[in-house]
């Protein structure tokens, strides 16, 4: 009979991992970094608590770091079988587990300049980018509604999960002795007033479902009040001859500011005359979006490919719908934006303002 074993995100909303087992197979679903304060990342320093080379495969929901960030590790202490994930998740884990990867680097050598000096033992981080490099030679990409044999005993589907671009609802079917049974675990789920990104898809029958529930118990207000608030505030801040600074998170909420600021250009209720995006990863991260139009909402994505200023059909992205979208890659193109009294709209990491570009915005 087959069992599910919760090793992540049950006290906390971060570290998801969850085991499944059968007769014959062992599945781990997500292998998610824990975040949060020095009690909660102590977690990421722990052992696996399961031999990690009798896993047969992982499943990846989603490429948020709580999702994704301990894949490093798993493959640091010995795991060799497949990773599935979608295409986009693919793409999307490559810069954020690298940029991670690159922050504890920095982070070590900062504290070990402290600890040389004071004769202490110095540490390694949790893990490298030769780790990283390792992780993606074994991640494999699957479409949405593909149905895939992970094992004799499992079979995969990954279904839209509407959270961020590439994130997946995973249906999980199980044959033992003849019995079969499917398995559900949304990952993160996403919402029907949510740019750029289609309504999670809908699952119609399961035998057990594993979800989320982060926001189960809050009513949240209406996307148009949101919109008319947004407008609101860049139309004040013109008027008063300043520029905007919004703190946001490189994946999924920039790509909808971007959106968004395009959707009041288009009707003429931009007065900004420069958007600037001042972080590498959001930069990076908003061209693996223009590569996957294809799983944009159809009313969106109509718009983007409607109004774009472009007359070639590969050129229509959200750089396109929203001319005055300026990238400031360099650090010395970021000091630059500093410079610039009023009229514009800077948009930089990190979203909890904790690091970043933003900081010295601000």
């Amino acid at each position: 009979m087959a069992t599910l074993t919760f090793m992540g995100a049950v006290t906390g909303v971060t570290g998801s991992m969850h085991l499944l087992e059968t007769q014959g197979s062992r599945i781990l679903l997500d292998c998610g970094l824990y975040q949060g304060g020095r009690e909660e990342e102590a977690h990421n320093e722990e052992p696996f608590p399961f031999a990690v080379k009798s896993i047969d495969a992982v499943v990846l929901s989603h490429a948020h770091l709580d999702h994704s960030g301990r894949l490093p590790l798993l493959v640091k202490d010995g795991y060799r079988g497949p990773i599935y994930m979608t295409s986009a998740t693919l793409d999307l884990i490559e810069v954020l587990l690298k940029d991670a990867a690159s922050l504890q680097a920095r982070d070590v050598e900062w504290e070990n300049k402290r600890r040389r000096r004071a004769g202490k033992v110095e540490l390694l981080p949790l893990y490298t980018l030769d780790d990283v490099e390792d992780v993606l030679s074994l991640c494999q990409g699957v479409e949405y509604g593909e149905r895939i044999a992970v094992t004799t005993e499992i079979d995969l589907t990954l279904r839209d999960a509407g959270h961020i671009l590439g994130s997946s609802i995973v249906e999980l079917f199980t044959n033992e002795s003849g019995q079969q049974r499917k398995l559900v675990f949304s990952g993160d789920l996403g919402n029907s007033q949510a740019a750029l990104l289609r309504d999670p898809s809908v699952i119609n029958e399961a035998n057990v479902v594993l979800m989320e529930s982060t926001y189960g118990d809050r009513e949240h207000r209406s996307m148009q009040e949101t919109l008319d608030e947004f407008e609101n505030v860049i139309t004040t801040a013109s008027q008063n001859g300043g520029n905007i600074l919004i703190p946001s998170f490189a994946v999924g909420r920039t790509q909808e500011i971007i959106f968004r600021l395009g959707e009041l250009y288009q009707k003429g209720k931009l007065p900004q005359q420069l958007v600037c995006l001042d972080s590498p990863m959001a930069i990076a991260v908003t061209e693996i979006y223009h590569r996957y139009q294809n799983v944009y909402n159809q009313e969106d994505k109509q718009a983007i490919e409607g109004r774009s200023q472009t007359a070639e059909p590969s050129q229509k992205s959200l750089h396109s719908f929203l001319p005055t979208l300026r990238y400031t890659v360099s650090t010395e193109e970021s000091m630059a934006v500093n410079r610039i009294a009023s009229g514009a709209i800077i948009i930089a990491g990190s979203g909890m303002c904790n690091g970043g570009r933003i900081r010295h915005h601000l």
